[in-house]
């Protein structure tokens, strides 16, 4: 090891010892004042040990510990008859649970809390309690949930006058409605948040957040100028948050400094994009990511080196997701190079890693299930030589059990058919997304010249085109829907060759012409059950191409493991 790293080491550690030994004291002497102290005095040295403790809460021993202390501080409020305290404690334990990804545990405790709240009318808690349990069915997925939850609680606030509930009803909606890039309905519900929460004291630390939101609510509809607008209007809340609460809110401007970034970023304004990224770097000493942004700006003046070096240094550090974003990012500058072949090879490594990530998911999913199938089998064994001794005893206590045991099935059937439904909208994501990199890498690579050595990943630029006039054939005047349709008059239309034509649809989308269609007439389906309502399925058969109801049924549970009548329920949230 080199001299200066042992002698920098021989500094920092007892720096860390120090640090660890003066949090520690700090604890203990505050356990002593717990003892020596009664009354209000006591419930403050409460929380205040418990707030450091609260800063290390992603410990698992150092979050039992504190939990630990809140049912202490708990049981000395309920005998000093102080519930405001006890609202803030059920209020905390939320906070830290869902921080910590406990979803299904704030879920479980988040009711009781509520009735708790609302028994002492203390209003501002009992709003600010719908935070973490709304973000836990967010974080499960389960938007809708939380939709009809935020509104539950907007009902509740309108009913009592209270303003401040009201407005941060709306600020939850607008979170899930941003998830689910609801924009417009995103951007409606914070100016109605805004509006409403602007003079309150109780939620001027959650001003701030809501402006950046719609910032970037409208960022996200291209409409810069009134983003940079709303931007420069947060200004005078952050600051109006820091006199308020008298200490400095360098989260906050964090936040604004990121909106800002952001809007430079896509509109193009790099070198304005560059005096944000320094100033994020200096507010957060440099941890906060900025690997993307800073090779956009590179980009934007042609420096590749710098653009590749940095994407290259967030590739070894990011998560999952982030690295397959920064991947996306780097092929992109390649393609801008001219490096077509390396660009190809990232292109199939992008490849790779949505397909094992996807399978990845989908085998847990179908573990999950197999798992459930298993144990219900087994209960479902035992159920039966059960009812079969009582039915000896009882026929119609064992017609009510086959009842339930009939509604329950139907709802593993529902249950299970809501998963597919979900990992039919993700592989429509993913697909969408894959098909956008692919057109930008036709885009950039059309005219690059291409090593004879090395095989175009989905066919050559002539197959590649004819499949897209195939597409568009099928597209115009709704040809796919025809079921009698004729392939001699789509070779003849597209000028080619019946050879040609089946060997390039082959090579390009791996499937053969008429498995194209079947596909194409299927995507179409399943878009028409969505939002057609007022046709019946069979009628949506016949527009889509299929001659018969059962044709169209068989080819759709091939394809999405489950029936059109049961996907347009699920579709409907039924």
């Amino acid at each position: 090891m080199k001299p200066q790293y042992i002698l920098l080491i021989s500094f920092l550690l007892p720096c860390c010892v120090f640090a660890q030994t003066s949090t520690q004291t700090q604890k203990d002497s505050l356990r002593l004042m717990i003892v020596r102290t009664e009354g209000k005095e006591k419930l403050d040295t409460y929380m205040r040990l418990t707030n450091i403790y609260y800063a290390e809460a992603k410990d698992k021993l150092k979050r039992d510990t504190l939990f630990a202390l809140y049912d202490e501080l708990d049981a000395e409020a309920v005998r000093q008859g102080n519930d405001k305290q006890r609202a803030v404690v059920r209020a905390n334990k939320l906070l830290i649970l869902n921080g910590t990804q406990q979803y299904d545990e704030v879920i479980r405790l988040a009711p009781g809390y509520l009735e708790f709240v609302e028994k002492i009318q203390d209003w501002n808690k009992y709003y600010q309690l719908y935070n973490p349990y709304i973000a836990a069915f967010r974080a499960k997925g389960e938007g809708d949930t939380a939709l009809a939850l935020a509104r539950t609680m907007y009902e509740h606030a309108k009913a009592k006058q209270h303003r401040s509930g009201m407005g941060l009803a709306f600020y939850y909606m607008a979170q899930i409605y941003s998830l689910q890039r609801r924009f417009s309905e995103q951007e409606e519900c914070l100016r109605e948040c805004i509006t409403l929460i602007k003079d309150s004291i109780a939620t001027i630390n959650i001003l701030p957040n809501a402006y950046n939101q719609l910032s970037h609510s409208l960022t996200s509809q291209k409409r810069y100028d009134e983003a940079i607008r709303i931007a420069d209007e947060t200004l005078p809340h952050i600051r109006r948050y820091e006199e308020v609460s008298r200490l400095s809110q360098p989260n906050a401007w964090l936040n604004l400094f990121k909106v800002y970034l952001g809007v430079f970023i896509q509109s193009g304004q790099f070198d304005k994009a560059e005096i944000y990224c320094n100033k994020i770097d200096s507010i957060s000493n440099g941890t906060f990511p900025l690997q993307e942004e800073r090779a956009a700006i590179y980009l934007s003046r042609k420096h590749y080196d710098k653009a590749l070096a940095v994407i290259d240094k967030g590739i070894d550090i990011a998560s999952p997701e982030e690295k397959l974003s920064l991947m996306g990012r780097k092929m992109l500058i390649l393609i801008e190079m001219g490096d077509v072949e390396a660009s190809q090879q990232l292109f199939r490594d992008i490849v790779v890693v949505l397909d094992a990530r996807h399978n990845t998911q989908m085998n847990a999913q179908l573990d999950e299930i197999r798992t459930l199938y298993e144990v219900d089998k087994i209960n479902a064994e035992k159920e039966r030589i059960r009812n079969y001794l009582l039915f000896a005893l009882a026929g119609c206590l064992l017609l009510a059990l086959i009842l339930g045991i009939y509604i329950y099935y139907n709802r593993l059937i529902k249950n299970k058919n809501r998963g597919l439904y979900r990992q039919i909208k993700e592989q429509d994501h993913l697909a969408e997304e894959l098909e956008r990199i692919k057109q930008l890498y036709e885009k950039e690579t059309a005219t690059a010249p291409i090593d004879d050595a090395t095989p175009p990943p989905f066919g050559d630029l002539r197959q590649r085109q004819l499949v897209a006039n195939f597409s568009k054939y099928l597209s115009d005047e709704r040809h796919f829907s025809n079921a009698e349709i004729d392939f001699d008059v789509i070779i003849s239309a597209l000028a080619t060759n019946r050879s040609y034509f089946f060997e390039a649809v082959k090579a390009v989308t791996g499937k053969t012409p008429k498995d194209y269609i079947h596909a194409m007439r299927l995507e179409e389906a399943k878009q028409m059950l969505e939002t057609r309502y007022d046709l019946t399925v069979e009628v949506i058969a016949e527009e889509c191409g299929f001659n018969s109801r059962s044709a169209f049924y068989r080819h759709f549970r091939e394809r999405y493991q489950m029936n059109p009548t049961e996907y347009r329920k699920i579709s409907l949230g039924q």
